[in-house]
């Protein structure tokens, strides 16, 4: 009777153990340092894009590399001053394809005009706008060559409120816009699409739930077919309390051991000499600190919180009347250094009329170094 009643207890905490995992996690990151090649590649005079948010990275089959933006600037900027013509920027998203062998840096055009001038996605309702989630490139066919890129959508209306999740299909080479797909998701008090990869048998799907106050917390699905990024229905979520994947999105929780974190985040799987573990990057809302977490399954729980970098742009002074601040690093481990593993954040304005300065709004770029780290 003993042993059955001991067994019956040790139970949920074997399960729980067996599906959270074990691994050796590296020791805590290094202070983060400027990385000036990767700044320097973005600071663009046009004509062209000179200027966005949002700093997503997707790499490409031919060794390039996809950069998907948010609010952009696209034409000219005095090459001189830094100056543009208009504080008022001219897409709602953007892409770029970065050379990295020459440094060089080309705006895609809408797909279907020469104008580089308009967002490259669209949603039907003219007074909605898509602000871009992450980008998983696929293969699209048997013949060799052939890809898709699956980029996620986020649809925002002028009152900045979030009405769904899309899918953009750009076909590749060509980087055609083939489709825009809406999910059906069961509602919106999650914003999916912030993070997609594929690991072992299945997808992951990260998201984040804003109460419109600095408590954002970030949410994962996961399903197994590509096919099922559209279906919700076949999605399980993470419950941190249950320690399961469960059935329905209102039954999934935060994942465990993140007190808060910006809209957009990173989450990516590496190596160290330790062995393979998760890194998520992010900054707490409404501070300067870029944040990194460790865990050893993408849903964590995530641990080894550690301010790596203070953001020397936020509370500076913009070119003309106000301040700076700085939001949504993420890492981008497919541009390995010694130096440590590259993540971005993006700064911005806190009064409008600084946009007309192009320094003012523009990704910066730092190396966190982790120790043991090992090439992906």
């Amino acid at each position: 009777m003993f042993w059955s009643r001991f067994f019956v207890l040790l139970l949920p905490a074997l399960l729980c153990s067996a599906t959270q995992g074990q691994c050796n996690l590296p020791a805590a990151p290094g202070s983060g340092t400027p990385d000036s090649t990767f700044d320097g590649y973005f600071v663009q005079n046009g004509p062209g894009w000179t200027g966005a948010d949002g700093t997503y990275s997707v790499a490409l089959p031919d060794g390039q590399t996809l950069w998907v933006w948010s609010d952009s600037f696209i034409g000219t900027v005095n090459p001189e001053t830094r100056l543009r013509s208009s504080p008022f920027f001219q897409a709602h998203n953007s892409l770029t394809v970065l050379n990295q062998a020459t440094g060089g840096l080309t705006t895609v055009a809408y797909p279907s005009t020469t104008s580089k001038t308009t967002s490259f996605f669209r949603p039907s309702n003219s007074k909605d706008w898509f602000w871009p989630g992450d980008s998983i490139v696929v293969r699209a066919a048997a013949a060799p060559g052939v890809y898709a890129i699956k980029t996620m959508l986020l649809e925002w209306t002028g009152v900045f409120q979030f009405v769904g999740t899309s899918v953009a299909t750009i076909a590749y080479p060509s980087m055609k816009l083939v489709s825009i797909q809406p999910i059906s998701l069961p509602d919106t008090t999650i914003e999916w699409g912030t993070r997609i990869f594929k690991q072992g048998s299945y997808y992951y799907l990260y998201g984040i739930k804003d109460p419109g106050n600095t408590h954002k917390l970030p949410y994962i699905a996961r399903f197994r077919a590509l096919g099922d990024l559209m279906n919700p229905n076949t999605w399980r979520y993470w419950n941190a309390t249950q320690a399961a994947w469960v059935a329905g999105q209102s039954n999934a929780t935060e994942m465990a051991g993140v007190p808060a974190i910006t809209n957009e985040y990173s989450v990516h799987r590496l190596n160290a000499s330790t062995g393979a573990f998760y890194l998520m990057a992010g900054m707490d809302p409404e501070t300067k600190y870029v944040t990194t977490y460790y865990a050893c399954n993408p849903q964590g729980p995530w641990q080894t919180r550690t301010v790596v970098y203070s953001t020397p742009q936020s509370g500076a002074p913009g070119c003309s009347v106000g301040t700076l601040y700085t939001y949504d690093p993420k890492a981008h481990p497919e541009f390995p250094s010694s130096a440590g593993i590259l993540v971005s954040y993006n700064v911005n304005v806190g009064d409008p009329n600084d946009l007309i300065c192009a320094n003012d709004y523009n990704p910066s770029f730092i190396r966190v170094p982790i120790p043991g780290l090992l090439p992906n």
